[in-house]
């Protein structure tokens, strides 16, 4: 069964972003990209690789890099479900063998500063911006945004509707089950769960027989 006629426009407006990007990404023809799939670089360098991707993998999701400092990259053999968004104003690393469903959001930074004061004019900026026809982040403030690296490391699994916030590490086959969010670092195979997600139990690599 064949792409139906919204598949079409959104492989047409894929195919363009391609183009745009092709210069600062490494995304091998043997993955898979699913129609959804989507690089989003804002004031990026020429020539910069901000998405660098391995081979054998099935990639959904947007991947925004609102910064020229943030980078993302993924081995071989990973999953990104559709609905993903992936956000980098620092580093995201997702190793080899990794699973991730659908509507995961792994963001490195916070964003906006914790304080009023330093983030009080924020959407004044943004909506100034969209007006006079720029980027909505034109003018933002970075200065005041925490930002640190988030690993996902291998054969881990990060289950539907997960948010990984920054700083976080996710240890080698730990499994983040439906809905959690990652505040802080997962020990490797372990099963967490939760709003904050919390230590559930041990995990084997191999069913005993």
């Amino acid at each position: 069964m064949g792409l139906g006629i919204k598949d079409k426009v959104k492989r047409l407006l894929q195919k363009r972003m391609f183009k745009r990007v092709r210069n600062n990404v490494v995304l091998p023809p043997d993955n898979f990209y699913n129609v959804d799939f989507d690089v989003d670089i804002r004031h990026g360098i020429e020539g910069k690789k901000y998405l660098t991707v391995g081979h054998g993998c099935i990639l959904g999701g947007r991947y925004t890099f609102e910064r020229e400092t943030g980078q993302i990259r993924i081995g071989d053999r990973v999953h990104v479900g559709p609905g993903s968004t992936l956000i980098s104003m620092s580093d995201i690393e997702i190793e080899d063998d990794v699973l991730i469903a659908w509507n995961v959001l792994l963001y490195d930074n916070n964003a906006h500063s914790i304080y009023w004061e330093e983030r009080k004019n924020d959407v004044n900026d943004a909506y100034e911006c969209v007006k006079n026809g720029k980027d909505a982040l034109s003018n933002k403030d970075w200065s005041t945004v925490k930002t640190a690296p988030i690993k996902i490391c291998s054969k881990a699994w990060i289950c539907a509707n997960c948010t990984v916030l920054k700083g976080v590490t996710i240890g080698e086959g730990a499994i983040v089950a439906a809905g959690s969010v990652v505040t802080k670092d997962v020990e490797p195979w372990t099963l967490v769960a939760g709003n904050p997600a919390e230590f559930k139990r041990k995990l084997e690599p191999k069913r005993g027989e």
